[in-house]
């Protein structure tokens, strides 16, 4: 990461409603499963880090209670603590990530005060944002590793409902990038809608986010029927569910025909493992989808053991004394608790 022959400064990409930013650096870039640090390969992860703001005010976002005068009194300890704790997540991996999806983060300067952190500044970690339509603020974005990965192109895709100009939840993060050793690779990231008005009352809002995403899809595969996709994200919806199963067709391997997608964690949701906990309950509501070209290695690019993990180190949970346990929460409710996220990582291994 030291031999730096080149630097080409940020390039910025303004509009009223978007901000990418994406860097790259030119110079002898090593294979993508070469050993970095004291780890060996590389990952693909997706985080939903609950809520990650900065301290500041946004007139346009309902972000007040993210202020030192708000409901969750966000200082700046608080705030520096959480970037550490989600860098710190993100190192538990023993892979070095390449590619990170990102739910929940308000803005660049988040992203760009998170791959500052001591944990990240081994990598030179870039990344690709766009400002969301969502009313609590917070967006999607997708961090990668410039010395081996290079964006080629990116987009954001709104979601509405049909025959209404209302936006129903976080735009989806599309990113068309290339691999250093030529692989090419469509990378997804979603947060969909929540169940918080009810399961059933929120269900069309997700069965959209998924028809607009299979949409996207299919123009892919009809152009390219081997085409690398990897899709990332927060769907708050389990595998077995109408909008991933049904819809975007995502389904668990070996039952895939087709242009189906494989879901890598269907085995997870079917075992009584989660990501997440709501009531006691653990589910699987953080998800890794892929093409059958990735799951096959048809196009170069592969995964470890064609499976995903879930990242369930100790010191992302939080145990109850009566044994039972959920991710530990930066916050429960209005309450401070100080922990990372109540989401865990997931991720899968290149081959």
């Amino acid at each position: 990461m030291k031999n730096i022959l080149l630097i080409i400064p940020f390039l910025f990409f303004y509009s009223c409603e978007n901000r990418e930013i994406s860097t790259e650096k030119t110079k002898d870039t090593p294979s993508i499963m070469t050993n970095q640090s004291e780890k060996t390969g590389r990952s693909i992860v997706f985080y939903n880090v609950e809520n990650l703001f900065d301290t500041k005010h946004d007139p346009q976002k309902n972000d007040k209670d993210f202020t030192p005068f708000g409901e969750y009194q966000w200082d700046e300890e608080r705030y520096q603590d959480k970037l550490e704790h989600i860098s710190e997540a993100i190192n538990m991996i023993d892979e070095k990530p390449v590619l990170i999806g990102l739910a929940e983060v308000e803005n660049y300067k988040v992203l760009e005060a998170l791959i500052r952190t001591d944990e990240m500044t081994d990598i030179n970690y870039k990344f690709v944002h766009y400002e969301s339509p969502d009313r609590r603020g917070i967006d999607c974005a997708l961090l990668y590793d410039a010395d081996l990965f290079k964006v080629i192109s990116s987009k954001k895709i709104p979601v509405k409902m049909p025959n209404n100009d209302r936006f129903v939840t976080r735009d989806i993060l599309h990113v068309f990038g290339e691999f250093n050793d030529g692989t090419k690779t469509h990378v997804f990231v979603n947060h969909w809608s929540s169940r918080r008005e009810g399961e059933k009352e929120t269900e069309p809002r997700r069965v959209q986010a998924a028809s607009i995403l299979r949409e996207n899809v299919d123009v892919i595969l009809q152009n390219d029927s081997d085409a690398n996709i990897i899709i990332l994200g927060d769907f708050n919806d389990y595998p077995t569910n109408k909008s991933l199963h049904k819809i975007l067709r995502a389904k668990e391997a070996g039952y895939e025909s087709g242009d189906d997608l494989i879901n890598l964690l269907f085995e997870e949701q079917l075992d009584g493992e989660g990501t997440s906990v709501h009531q006691r309950e653990w589910n699987v509501l953080d998800q890794i989808i892929i093409s059958q070209a990735v799951y096959d290695k048809k196009s170069g690019l592969g995964i470890e053991d064609n499976d995903a993990e879930i990242l369930d180190d100790d010191e992302l949970i939080f145990t109850y004394k009566d044994g039972g346990s959920k991710p530990s929460s930066t916050y429960g409710g209005r309450k401070y608790y100080g922990g990372y996220s109540d989401h865990l990582p997931v991720y899968i291994v290149l081959k």
